[in-house]
């Protein structure tokens, strides 16, 4: 499951080519607090938007250098962020606390040469839940892409606790069925049908301060990416969201075929070029 998990998000983040203004650009290891970080930075005489980008779980830096590698030619810087599994951080995806990612935060907001106005935030599969999560606590983030989404916070990969924390405490987190004779995205069906409206596990991403784009994978074998990002599409209308929420859903299976690849990161550039 991890290295289809991985796959996926690569696959979304990986390098483009969109019409538009390109950019040369430098790379830079960050140094800031206990970040394990790379700074994709365009060359430009004016201040550029930027965006935080990390993966899911497969950890360690590859999908964040894969999005500087895909953003930083059209001119958008990208921090390309670990937060687990690389030396100074947690080895597995538990108990990862938000305010690492505020602290990512306040970095690229000062980093020279980026606007502070213009942030955006990009994940994937697990590390939705983090991107979710964080844009909804800080109002600095103005635009969001999650790939293979979840709506709720899930337990982590190793203890039965929630993958994240805030303040010291456990953010509220949904566990997996136990019958591991079923399929995994059967489980995650269950688990989700069996918390109803999910209140109190609910990501109150009706408090993101900028547009959504959603792209699920119709025929997910990990996870129901699909029924969940519809589920965030119709929860935001409830809410009367303000900003764009848009959603692909792409026929495909988790980890993203190669003839639906080059379609999505497409996408996902032209998204950012958008919004930012």
């Amino acid at each position: 499951m991890l290295r289809k998990l991985a796959f996926a998000v690569a696959i979304v983040l990986g390098c483009a080519k969109a019409q538009a203004e390109t950019c040369s650009y430098k790379i830079e290891k960050v140094a800031y607090k206990n970040l394990v970080a790379n700074l994709y930075l365009p060359q430009a005489d004016r201040k550029l938007p930027a965006v935080m980008a990390f993966g899911g779980s497969e950890g360690g830096l590859s999908t964040g250098n894969s999005s500087g590698e895909m953003l930083a030619p059209h001119c958008i810087a990208v921090l390309a962020l670990a937060y687990f599994k690389e030396a100074g951080l947690p080895m597995t995806l538990d108990q990862i606390p938000l305010e690492y990612f505020i602290d990512a935060l306040d970095y690229v907001s000062q980093a020279p040469g980026v606007d502070a106005a213009r942030i955006g935030i990009v994940s994937g599969s697990r590390g939705s839940e983090a991107a979710f999560l964080v844009a909804s606590m800080d109002a600095r983030i103005k635009s969001v892409v999650a790939a293979t989404p979840s709506e709720v916070p899930w337990y982590g990969r190793t203890m039965p606790r929630s993958a994240w924390t805030y303040r010291g405490k456990d953010i509220p987190a949904l566990s997996l069925d136990d019958d591991q004779s079923l399929p995994l995205a059967r489980r995650f069906e269950m688990a989700l049908d069996k918390v109803g409206e999910w209140s109190g596990y609910r990501i109150p991403v009706e408090r993101i301060n900028g547009p959504i784009f959603l792209i699920s994978a119709r025929n997910d074998e990990i996870w129901p990416s699909t029924r969940m990002s519809e589920d965030i599409v119709n929860y935001l209308n409830t809410k009367g969201f303000k900003f764009p929420v848009r959603h692909e859903a792409w026929p495909t299976g988790h980890g993203f075929s190669k003839e639906a690849a080059p379609g999505i990161r497409q996408s996902v550039v032209e998204q950012f070029l958008r919004t930012l």
